[in-house]
């Protein structure tokens, strides 16, 4: 009897094992079949939350970087014809004296509301390494300026700073006359960049912690017993082994604090005198107090060039 070329009994790729499951040689092939279909599958699970994103965060970038470049005013905006106009908002917010004035308050905004946060948050971070009595009570508490809305930590400090608030009368205590620190140009900013620390500190605490405790206690120990005291170990262990969590810290911070709009705008509204006008609340005051969109989102783009070029400095001298 002639047996077909075709049967099972002469096809390799078609032999079943005795219990009829697939022979050993189509079990790769297989396993592989079911790994590439299985893998596709996490990312069709978050193509819908990655399209919200790109919807909700791309757009309103790449619009306001298109409304940069048009003569984008009520009337225009209202028409929808908007003409381009090349660099000519570019152009006119780098003429603006008040535009590099708010340039540098932004800079000085973020240096200093940085420089207190981080060392404020570090020197915490170092005490609560020790143990003591209701350390969980004061971790709750030192979380309540993070946690509390901006815009009631704005109306705090503006009450606060006012001629008639409690510093004022505290001041009048110790035979000091009443100093306007919202409406003096040489106080309001830093009475801005004090409300801005309170409110900052403890995200830079929290962080500074978690890497602390992450750091083996032995290397401690060890240090100890070769007979370096705290602050030595805190320079030689410490900071470097809490290097990368600390560039985190800075790169976050710069990029929170520079786009702070709310707290200064409820504070002193960019004033007295634009003594206090960040790039933020620049923005806002040209688009929507002077309705000129168009350069108005030309000094948003701009701002977020200086968080780039701010965390691009930052990184460079951590290489260094």
């Amino acid at each position: 009897m002639k047996i077909n070329a075709k049967t099972p009994a002469n096809n390799p790729s078609t032999v079943s094992a005795p219990d009829g499951k697939p022979a050993a040689a189509d079990q790769p092939r297989l396993a592989g079949r079911k790994r590439a279909r299985f893998d596709t599958m996490p990312y069709l699970f978050i193509l819908p939350c990655v399209l919200f994103c790109l919807i909700l965060l791309l757009y309103p970038v790449i619009y306001s970087l298109t409304l940069s470049f048009r003569q984008a005013t009520v009337d225009t905006f209202v028409s929808g014809d908007m003409p381009f106009n090349g660099l000519t908002q570019y152009q006119a917010a780098l003429a603006d004296p008040v535009f590099w004035r708010a340039v540098i308050d932004t800079v000085l905004f973020a240096f200093f509301s940085i420089l207190f946060q981080f060392s404020i948050g570090f020197l915490l971070a170092l005490l609560f390494q020790a143990n003591f009595p209701l350390k969980n009570v004061c971790l709750a508490l030192l979380l309540i300026p993070w946690v509390s809305p901006v815009l009631t930590a704005a109306n705090i400090f503006k009450g606060l700073f006012n001629e008639a608030g409690p510093i004022n009368q505290i001041g009048h205590l110790i035979g000091l006359g009443p100093i306007p620190w919202l409406a003096n140009p040489a106080y309001a900013f830093p009475a801005t960049i004090v409300a801005n620390i309170w409110i900052g500190f403890p995200f830079n605490f929290i962080l500074l912690y978690a890497g602390m405790r992450s750091i083996p206690p032995d290397v401690y120990e060890a240090a100890r017993i070769d007979g370096a005291h705290y602050w030595q170990r805190v320079a030689k262990i410490t900071l470097p082994m809490l290097k990368p969590v600390s560039v985190a810290v800075l790169m976050l911070g710069t990029i929170y604090t520079v786009k702070v709009f709310d707290l200064v705008w409820i504070m002193t509204g960019g004033g007295p005198a634009n003594a206090t006008h960040l790039l933020s609340t620049y923005a806002y005051q040209v688009g929507f107090s002077l309705l000129n969109f168009g350069e108005a989102a030309a000094i948003a783009t701009l701002m977020v060039l200086l968080v780039l070029l701010l965390n691009l400095v930052q990184l460079l001298l951590r290489r260094a």
